[in-house]
């Protein structure tokens, strides 16, 4: 077993945050923030970690089917992600130019030497905690900044937050070590968090009036450095004895059903989504045709003045022979 890295994207997630924050053009005008900004991105992260191979997860079709199954209105109203700035565009001319550009990156990413895995009715999170956990199960390091995914961390999974901040400015490498320092709580249990405050970002309601600075200060049972489950949380505040627990109680039917929503840690999926992942995995085999990818960004006018360098980052993951 190499000592290498195995590295996750949730490329859409990338994508996401580029499009939006990248006012990047092409000599017709055309913006190309999102296409430009994930490759360059994904490249810097394969030169920073040197994995020893990079699997790329992607929204399976009807990939929130699942969840809303279960609550109705999880990611209703979600809006587009729009341009940040730098554009004075239509709506209309944004939601083209994101799935124009989100195309291409598609086509570009199958030149490149790195697994893709996208299966119906799964959420890139779902592919990659499965993956990660169940198959994987060596040295990992999730790139993204969605926080659901610090439930999976452990004494193999790291996350990477590409968020640039005074104390980290290349971004945050989040480990078993900064979860019980910064966020004072043991990876497994940060999904009863999200369960008891909720998550606006997905429109999931918590306990009105209860916020993360609440949560942690009322409910010790998060501080422990050892994983609980839902059962454990209910069980640990019917033996509390002061009012401040009661709001808990009162909104146990909530909770759990949140729980069953956010918890990444055992994915209820069918067994066909199941061999569909492991086969998705397992088969592919991707190849590296460096000139496949120039022409590609090429037909959007994209041509790096770093191109080579993103070309020998790129290699790093190839074992056969560059086309």
């Amino acid at each position: 077993m190499t000592d290498k890295p195995v590295l996750f994207i949730d490329l859409l997630n990338l994508f996401c945050r580029s499009f939006s924050s990248l006012p990047l053009t092409n000599d017709d005008g055309l913006h190309v923030g999102g296409v430009f900004g994930s490759l360059n991105a994904l490249q810097s992260y394969i030169k920073r970690f040197q994995p020893s191979e990079c699997i790329i997860a992607w929204e399976g079709l009807n990939s929130g089917e699942r969840r809303r199954k279960k609550l109705r209105e999880y990611k209703e109203g979600r809006k587009f992600t729009s341009m940040k700035r730098g554009f004075e565009t239509s709506d209309g001319d944004e939601k083209e130019a994101f799935s124009r550009q989100l195309e291409l990156l598609r086509n570009a990413m199958d030149q490149l030497p790195m697994k893709q895995v996208a299966v119906k009715y799964l959420e890139a999170d779902d592919a990659i905690a499965y993956l990660a956990r169940k198959v994987i199960k060596q040295k990992s390091i999730i790139v993204t900044t969605d926080k659901d995914y610090l439930q999976l961390i452990d004494e193999n999974i790291s996350v990477f937050r590409p968020v640039k901040t005074k104390e980290n400015p290349l971004g945050e490498l989040i480990d078993l070590e900064w979860m019980y320092s910064k966020e004072n709580i043991h990876p497994y249990n940060y999904a009863l968090l999200k369960a008891i405050v909720g998550d606006k970002s997905d429109n999931i309601a918590g306990i009105r009036g209860v916020g993360e600075k609440t949560a942690r200060k009322e409910i010790h049972l998060l501080w422990a450095k050892e994983n609980f489950d839902i059962d454990d949380l209910f069980d640990w505040l019917r033996s509390r004895k002061e009012d401040k627990y009661q709001k808990y109680l009162d909104n146990e039917d909530l909770v759990r059903l949140n729980y069953k929503v956010v918890q990444l840690l055992e994915l209820e999926i069918s067994l066909i989504a199941i061999d569909s992942l492991q086969n998705s995995y397992i088969s592919d085999t991707p190849k590296f045709n460096s000139y496949q990818f120039r022409l590609k960004l090429m037909s959007e006018d994209i041509n790096p003045t770093n191109i080579d360098s993103w070309l020998a980052n790129f290699s790093i993951l190839n074992t056969n022979p560059v086309v």
